[in-house]
């Protein structure tokens, strides 16, 4: 019964899209007007958006504090605004539904060319003002071709699917008496903070329950703006648009700068698929590759050298750090590739714990990329059973780890020079006690692929000499679906070398690396 239920569903949904679509009007979107949904966090990018949007900063706009319970005079959007120069604002709040439904108040509504909804908890404006007067006016607001935006709480009720509607407990994905939104987009359901709270996956349980909806769940810094069936995504992270389509879970990871076309439930810009098969999830990434740069325990100075090596090239990478706690929640699923740095790799191992090494597994067997760097590659090594073992290989000669640093000679093989785009064979990198890594004998793993050697060595603090000239610097292999990267020298600490680490983060996240000009 449930599945011709849901074969019924769907197959009304694309009626009513048809109908929709051969009146003229949005299958989803607004017919006239614009919407912007953020995804909550810092809102720096997205203000100058909302006021090219409404006209400039003279418009006059409502903000509705009502989902927050503390005074609307200490709102953060309020103030935003504010200190940005809106010098036409009207701040509107109310506990009453009554009040809510009485021509007075909503006489600011009628005059306003935008409204804000400031965030909270989404119950609250369910609480106050579903099936009032206000909800009324700012459809009528949409109507007449002004704007409509908020974030949080004030993207979540914009949907026709309210989630986390519980005034209570806001992991409630589906409450009960507060599941129904305002419904300017239709079907969908809206989540928000999904980078920040780990948030990724939480939608399916919503789409499983109701297969007709499209789920959007927006990125912290990020939002979409939406004309009709276009939503453009702004800001500082991704959205990630998800459907079940003949059971399987479809996400498009869909970057800022790109679109996505609500009718069609497809991104407007091409997109790459990392996982699939019978059962998977699939997901697909539109735009730049996302990095999680490992931030905790044992790698105090990596972070920042990671990030100056691919923070110049905001359209090819996008860069958050992420902690030990964060990997053992799941983040990494919202990623291409962790990036895990130098420092001390049993400290590192320690912080991330048996359930985040595991995590991290998981999320490269499932087609993530690993990049490895000197404590990053001896974690990946395979001859320590409480390490990554993602690479087939064991470190030279552990016992004088500690050898010292300084700037050797690598040369590159042929395989080497083609996947890091290095046109000169022996290069200067700088070394500072990284792993010598030769392949290892495990039975379950396949050969890695050598990409560098040695060519010189460190053989200080009692290191014997002769033993680092000839040993793998830098190499990758495959496990799973995923790919990685190792390397024992320091590319993020040797200048000229910034190009090699964008290559290797290109490869590890499958895409196709652009030619070294």
């Amino acid at each position: 019964m449930r599945q011709v239920f849901t074969i019924f569903t769907i197959v009304g949904l694309a009626l009513a899209t048809m109908l929709h679509t051969l009146a003229g009007e949005p299958a989803a979107g607004p017919q006239h007007g614009t919407l912007l949904a953020v995804g909550g966090g810092d809102k720096t990018s997205i203000w100058p958006i909302f006021f090219d949007l409404i006209g400039g900063k003279d418009a006059p706009i409502v903000v509705v504090t009502t989902a927050n319970s503390k005074s609307d005079l200490a709102n953060g959007d309020v103030q935003d605004l504010k200190d940005l120069g809106a010098s036409n604002l009207t701040v509107v709040h109310t506990d009453s539904r009554d009040t809510a439904d009485s021509d007075s108040f909503i006489e600011p509504l009628k005059k306003a060319k935008a409204v804000w909804i400031a965030g909270g908890r989404q119950g609250r404006l369910v609480d106050i003002y579903l099936g009032t007067k206000v909800e009324r006016e700012l459809h009528a607001l949409l109507a007449r071709g002004g704007v409509v935006g908020g974030s949080s709480a004030g993207a979540s009720i914009q949907a026709s699917y309210l989630v986390r509607g519980s005034k209570s407990d806001n992991t409630i994905m589906m409450a009960p008496g507060y599941e129904k939104g305002f419904g300017f987009l239709r079907d969908t359901a809206i989540d928000q903070h999904v980078n920040t709270r780990n948030r990724v996956n939480d939608i399916k349980e919503v789409l499983v329950a109701h297969p007709e909806l499209l789920g959007i769940g927006l990125d912290e810094a990020t939002a979409i703006v939406v004309r009709g069936d276009r939503a453009d995504v702004v800001g500082a992270g991704f959205v990630h648009f998800s459907t079940i389509e003949a059971g399987k879970d479809i996400v498009y990871q869909v970057a800022a700068g790109s679109s996505y076309d609500l009718a069609a439930r497809r991104p407007v810009d091409p997109v790459v698929e990392r996982t699939g098969g019978a059962g998977d999830r699939v997901v697909e990434e539109s735009g730049v590759i996302r990095v999680a740069i490992y931030a905790d325990e044992g790698s105090p100075k990596a972070p920042d050298l990671i990030e100056g090596c691919l923070t110049d090239l905001p359209a090819r990478f996008q860069l958050q750090r992420v902690s030990a706690e964060q990997i053992r929640a799941g983040i990494l699923e919202g990623f291409d590739v962790l990036a895990q740095g130098g420092g001390r790799a049993s400290i590192q191992s320690d912080a991330l714990g048996e359930t985040g090494k595991e995590k991290i597994r998981e999320f490269v067997r499932d087609g993530g990329g690993y990049v490895g760097i000197c404590a990053g590659a001896y974690l990946a090594a395979s001859d320590r059973p409480y390490y990554l073992r993602l690479v087939n290989a064991r470190v030279v000669d552990r016992e004088h780890w500690a050898r010292g640093g300084g700037d050797v000679q690598i040369r590159f093989t042929e395989e080497g020079r083609r996947n890091l785009q290095q046109k000169t064979q022996v290069a200067q990198i700088r070394y500072n006690q990284g792993p010598l890594l030769a392949r290892d004998s495990q039975v379950d793993m396949p050969t890695y692929t050598e990409l560098a050697i040695f060519e010189t060595e460190i053989a200080k603090k009692d290191a014997p000499s002769g033993v680092m000239k000839g040993t793998s610097a830098m190499v990758s292999a495959p496990f799973g679906k995923g790919r990685v990267f190792l390397s024992s020298p320091h590319p993020e600490r040797t200048v000229g070398m910034e190009r090699l680490l964008q290559a290797a983060v290109t490869w590890s996240a499958r895409r196709d690396i652009p030619p070294n000009p």
